[in-house]
């Protein structure tokens, strides 16, 4: 009888959150929560929890920790007045770091829309050196609404415009025709001595031709 009395007064306990984005309403998904950390004047959002998932962990401190881990190595290739192409460019992981280098311009890329929603308004007070397109090729996961092959896209860059075009965690996604489309979009865009730097899979599972 207590124990029942006591479990009304304290009611039921909240649900846990999804476990990651699929579990959340996709037509919200851009929607600003209320900032996970204090921000300053004119500071970047902090994505929520269910946009960070998409963009590979949950766990604020990893998704910082990763952007500020590919940002120190992107930096060590930028020339004076950088133009930077992030392939795959999430809900900005790369680019709130990248933000802070004030004669960097950038081109966000992306096939899942919320993500690039959510930069767009995150980023709107540098609108004109940061700026964010949703590519809206089809994937049964990320835009299964989409109506592009990738063999028919083009990167959102003139030739040779581009001094370092990043690919996090973008071609190990891709299977082979359009892993070759995107290099030859990458060669045109980068300008004669820039920089790819894009991440693989080197290792293939046990019994796998591909990985």
């Amino acid at each position: 009888m207590l124990q029942r009395f006591l479990g009304r007064l304290r009611g039921t306990p909240p649900a846990p959150p999804p476990s990651d984005w699929r579990g959340f309403d996709r037509a919200t998904l851009h929607h600003f929560d209320a900032p996970e950390l204090p921000l300053q004047p004119h500071g970047i959002a902090v994505p929520s929890y269910a946009l960070r998932t998409e963009a590979g962990t949950g766990d604020l401190a990893m998704f910082l920790g990763i952007g500020e881990a590919w940002a120190q190595m992107v930096s060590r290739f930028l020339p004076d007045d950088p133009v930077v192409l992030d392939l795959g460019c999430g809900c900005g992981k790369l680019a709130r770091f990248l933000h802070l280098n004030p004669r960097l311009s950038y081109i966000g890329v992306d096939i899942f829309q919320p993500g690039i929603l959510w930069c767009r308004r995150a980023f709107a007070g540098s609108a004109g050196r940061f700026r964010f397109e949703h590519f809206d090729g089809y994937s049964a996961t990320y835009n299964p609404d989409g109506k592009l092959k990738v063999t028919d896209y083009a990167l959102p860059a003139g030739d040779g415009s581009v001094d370092v075009l990043v690919a996090s965690s973008h071609f190990t996604h891709l299977l082979e025709p359009d892993g070759v489309h995107y290099l030859a979009e990458i060669a045109r865009a980068l300008r004669r001595g820039g920089q790819a730097l894009i991440s693989i899979h080197d290792q293939v599972a046990p019994g796998q031709t591909w990985s």
